[in-house]
């Protein structure tokens, strides 16, 4: 799978995803909403000055934190949906991949909790921790398409030993597929702070749109990459179990 392969597959799987499944695809909007509603609250809109004081305030990264939640939680959702390809399996309540992937979740959420409380937010700081935070996530990556498909035989040392010799075409991959959805997002809180008044809230809307589209589209760049990795090391991120029965229906639809 070349990088061009990979981008188109992500926005396909992702625009899939969104029309099959538009109340899961609403998760993260809502709270990229509710985030946006503290933000207008605290002045952030008001001024470049206003933007700037209050950037670090502590509501803003609180609630910042639980649309860091909802950006992760939809990655249960968005591989499953995937690689099953039926809207009741992608929500559907699989004990173990849930438990895998509260797991995974949980260590996620925990580095972000770092991230954001536990270091300064310096300009330096922010760097190290943009560029060595999309190391880890994509050393972790077929750990979170592993458990989100119920197979505990991936942790995170297995994702490393899987991922890290496509360490570099993954995160050229990653950055590039993102690069346009980002590019909107930023361009969008520009115009929110600087534009006209009437414009902030339609623009706010949009945005949080942008943002469920996002969070669609990150974990299927997490899938793609995973799997190209693991094949190439001859691994299967699907358990075996999973991909007789998808087989079984894709041969014999009438079976399914």
């Amino acid at each position: 799978m070349t990088i061009w392969q990979a981008f188109k597959a992500s926005y396909s799987g992702s625009i899939a995803f969104l029309t099959a499944c538009p109340l899961l695809a609403l998760f993260p909007v809502a709270f990229e909403l509710v985030q946006h509603l503290v933000e207008v609250r605290i002045g952030m809109y008001d001024s470049l000055a206003a933007a700037k004081a209050v950037e670090h305030d502590q509501l803003r990264m609180g609630f910042g934190f639980l649309k860091v939640i909802a950006l992760v939680v939809p990655e249960y959702w968005v591989v499953r949906y995937l690689v099953f390809r039926e809207q009741a399996r992608a929500a559907q309540f699989d004990r173990l991949a849930v438990s895998l992937f509260a797991v995974f979740m949980a260590f996620k959420l925990g580095l972000t909790a770092i991230q954001l409380f536990g270091l300064p937010q310096t300009g330096p700081v922010l760097l190290a921790t943009f560029f060595g935070g999309a190391i880890v996530s994509i050393l972790i990556a077929a750990w979170g398409v592993a458990a989100s498909l119920g197979n505990g035989t991936i942790g995170p040392g297995a994702s490393i030993a899987i991922m890290w010799r496509q360490l570099p075409w993954t995160f050229v991959f990653s950055l590039l597929t993102m690069l346009p959805l980002m590019a909107l997002h930023y361009g969008f809180a520009a115009l929110a702070l600087l534009g006209p008044k009437p414009l902030l809230w339609p623009t706010l809307v949009i945005d949080a749109l942008l943002v469920g589209w996002l969070a669609a589209v990150m974990p299927a760049i997490n899938l793609f990459a995973a799997t190209r990795a693991a094949a190439k090391a001859g691994i299967a991120l699907v358990p075996y179990t999973i991909a007789a029965a998808i087989n079984d229906n894709q041969t014999n639809p009438a079976s399914a």
